[in-house]
């Protein structure tokens, strides 16, 4: 006759069971080893491992796994090895106890956590959470993802493969065709599309393949799909049973020796057949019959303390699917991205908060004034309201190659075919206030003194003020306006200017860049400088190849250095230094612009104008 009581073995014992099985595994009936001995008869949705223990959780609770502790989480969902979601509070479970570690949104989907960092899909992003605050993003088709072990797999019209060893910075390692789930297994990238299980070895797909029959789950020995279990050798066999989750058992022989607890273990209910060895049936019959307390723990809530960043510390970054040609503006701390493609993307936080399509190619730079513009190769300029609907646009003769300079109260823009238009935006419409004729196909976005007078340099390298040509300027980057007076860099360079009047130019030589700070040779960068910003203690400037530095303005000594992939620009604001390429980053700095024209085009927000 069968005990109703639960029996206590020792701890050892369990895990010399363990150690052969591999896993905990919860299945219709209860939690089981590999072998279907049955370990806990109990309706669990899942189990967790926090290093040291092990848990059930059902819907009225988490339970450790020896009935001991109840810690009191209800409905919770396995979003992690040790970390649960209930009610949009993500927990860590911990030495059998919880703690919040962060709320998501209700409209996060396929949450999954790693080192505490929480990642989700939000609004047609994938989203990396960190102590509450966003540490990259990125755009994406898919609608659910799969982390297993290094990796994540992402599952929209093509499977993408990332590397997340570093949580920090997420590594696109390679496309794969459409799939739906995915485990790394012995060395091998395991996928399904719902019908046959794939194996690969990088991008070399094998010819075995196996029948699909349920999630795939993993222990490390054993791959598991349904009631398939598929060795290491690719062998397979039939379980007697179905898995629904697992965790793998972390342990070794010499644990075997030194544990002392106790765990309780319920027998099999009277319809199964125990698939338990009699020597533990034996030692469970011996054992003197006890009923356990439960110790009901209430999870805590931690106290928030404001984090600063440290310098120079990489706040967060969104990975973007197109390339830039124009410079992004920034205004506080949102940024303003135009993509070759004609898409402006808002970012703030870490966080794509909108985006808006125009109907052709954006080369031009954005700037922010009453609202946020942008031309574009459709010959169209528009204006956006922060929120990312359009306030009004309006068709010129041509295509709008370059962005457009604002004064405060008007806007300039100056088409391919040589016309230059002065625009009065009266908030739901733009009003042409007046055009003139200057040389066809500028090389650079017009530029406005304080007295209104309009400078632009055309194809031929001619300078225009107004509707007449002053000098000859080549092909300089951008033009400072200083006392009403431009100031033309040579060969092809660009200019700065600090509170104080100083030029600090940036002259490309054959494979470096000289810096001059009024006449002076201030540095020489063995590189193709491409943008730079004055702060008010420091410069910075990014190259060709992507790599940033920020300099000591009075020693020249370099502070710090990072490289961003295809990195072309880069925008100081409130403290924090943004960095455009194929990823936006930001970067904090304690520093903020400081100057006359201490950006490329003017200011962050790229007014490219003498007001400020």
């Amino acid at each position: 006759m069968r005990r109703n009581l639960l029996a206590v073995i020792p701890l050892s014992f369990l895990f010399a069971t363990l150690l052969f099985s591999g896993a905990l595994i919860v299945t219709t009936s209860g939690i089981v080893d590999e072998a279907g001995n049955v370990l806990r008869s109990v309706s669990a949705l899942d189990v967790l491992f926090d290093g040291t223990q092990y848990y059930y959780v059902t819907t009225d609770g988490i339970y450790s796994l020896d009935g001991k502790t109840k810690i009191d989480i209800r409905n919770a969902q396995r979003v992690g090895i040790n970390y649960v979601l209930s009610n949009s509070k993500v927990y860590k479970i911990e030495k059998g106890s919880a703690t919040s570690i962060g709320t998501v949104s209700s409209k996060m989907k396929s949450i999954y956590v790693v080192s505490d960092y929480i990642i989700g899909i939000e609004s047609n992003q994938i989203v990396c959470y960190y102590a509450g605050n966003v540490v990259w993003s990125m755009s994406t088709d898919a609608a659910f993802f799969k982390i297993s072990e290094q990796y994540m797999a992402v599952f929209g019209s093509q499977t993408q493969l990332f590397n997340i060893s570093n949580v920090r910075f997420v590594k696109l390692e390679r496309v794969y065709p459409k799939f739906s789930d995915y485990v790394y297994f012995a060395g091998y990238h395991v996928f399904s599309d719902g019908s046959k299980i794939y194996l690969y070895r990088g991008s070399a797909r094998l010819s075995t393949t196996f029948p699909y029959k349920g999630a795939l789950f993993t222990d490390g020995r054993y791959l598991y799909s349904g009631n398939l279990l598929i060795t290491a050798d690719l062998v397979q066999k039939e379980l007697k049973f179905t898995v629904k989750s697992l965790v793998p058992v972390y342990t070794d022989e010499k644990e075997e020796n030194t544990v002392q607890d106790t765990v309780t273990v319920q027998p099999p209910l009277p319809t199964q057949q125990s698939t338990t060895p009699s020597t533990l049936q034996k030692q469970a019959d011996e054992e003197p019959q006890k009923k356990e307390e439960t110790t009901i723990v209430k999870p805590s809530e931690p106290q928030q303390q404001p984090k600063i960043p440290k310098l120079y510390e990489l706040v967060w970054k969104v990975v973007l699917n197109d390339s830039i040609s124009g410079k992004p503006a920034v205004k506080g701390t949102v940024s303003y991205v135009p993509t070759t493609k004609g898409t402006v993307i808002a970012i703030d936080g870490g966080k794509i908060v909108w985006s808006y399509r125009t109907n052709f190619v954006i080369t031009g730079h954005i700037t922010v004034g009453n609202h946020i513009y942008v031309g574009s190769w459709d010959d169209t300029i528009y204006a956006l309201k922060e929120d990312g609907t359009l306030a009004w646009k309006l068709s010129l003769d041509s295509d709008i190659a370059y962005g457009p300079a604002w004064d405060g109260y008007l806007l300039y823009v100056v088409t391919d075919k040589g016309t230059l238009y002065i625009i009065k935006d009266e908030d739901k419409t733009g009003v042409i206030r007046s055009s003139y004729k200057v040389g066809t196909y500028p090389s650079i976005p017009p530029s406005v003194s304080l007295a209104g007078k309009v400078y632009v340099v055309d194809g031929a390298g001619n300078l225009w003020r107004d509707k007449s040509v002053d000098s000859f300027a080549g092909k300089p980057k951008n033009l400072p306006i200083y006392s009403e007076t431009p100031y033309v860099s040579k060969q092809v360079g660009f200019s700065l200017i600090d509170e104080y009047g100083n030029p600090y130019e940036f002259i490309p030589m054959k494979d470096s860049t000289d810096i001059f700070k009024g006449r002076t040779n201030f540095l020489t960068i063995s590189a193709e400088i491409t943008d730079a910003v004055l702060g008010k203690e420091r410069l910075y400037f990014i190259d060709s190849n992507g790599k940033f530095q920020v300099i000591d303005k009075n020693t020249k000594k370099v502070l710090f250095t990072d490289t961003v992939p295809n990195g072309k620009y880069i925008s100081l604001s409130r403290g924090y230094l943004f960095v455009f390429g194929k990823e936006v980053r930001c970067y904090y700095v304690n520093d903020t612009p400081s100057g006359y024209w201490n950006s490329l085009y003017g200011n962050p927000m790229n007014w490219n104008s003498a007001v400020k």
